[in-house]
């Protein structure tokens, strides 16, 4: 990825909160069964003690300067750095869609027919127009740093095992 852009990339879900938010990882704040491995020859199921739940924050831009790419397409570049492969021409166009215009990755990700993120080079935090957090106190700690429009949101998690 770092070829491809110039720089170590952020990773940014692109679209209406609702459906961005199991992109970003924020469900995780209340994920009790957070996987599982072989122990033994017995798979054994992995689990968040009370009072080891991550808490996570998830902010939102207006506008973030980058590249837009197809998430649903990303699992070709993951696939060919796990595996020491290399990105083809064709697959690089089928992620990054030079032809298309901001407006309309926009487009896309806001009427739902992709699955779109923005990778850019840093995380500018004082850009945040708005945030959620997992409980009150979280909410009174990051007000505190001076970040407007912060909202406790609960999410419903969805089972991956």
């Amino acid at each position: 990825m770092e070829e491809k852009t110039g720089f170590f990339p952020f990773f940014y879900a692109v679209g209406q909160i609702d459906t961005v938010l199991p992109m970003t990882g924020y469900a995780d704040n209340w994920r009790v069964l957070t996987g599982g491995e072989m122990i033994k020859g017995r798979y054994q199921k992995i689990y968040n003690s009370k009072g080891n739940f991550p808490n996570l924050a998830v902010f939102s831009f207006d506008f973030i300067e980058g590249i837009f790419m197809d998430s649903q397409s990303w699992h070709i570049a993951l696939n060919a750095c796990m595996n020491g492969g290399n990105v083809t021409p064709a697959e690089q166009r089928m992620i990054f869609k030079p032809s298309w215009t901001r407006s309309r990755w926009i487009r896309a990700a806001l009427n739902g027919t992709h699955s779109v993120q923005l990778v850019a080079p840093e995380l500018p935090l004082a850009l945040a127009k708005r945030g959620y957090v997992r409980n009150s106190k979280t909410k009174r700690i990051v007000e505190r740093m001076g970040f407007p429009e912060i909202a406790v949101r609960r999410v419903k998690v969805l089972s991956f095992l």
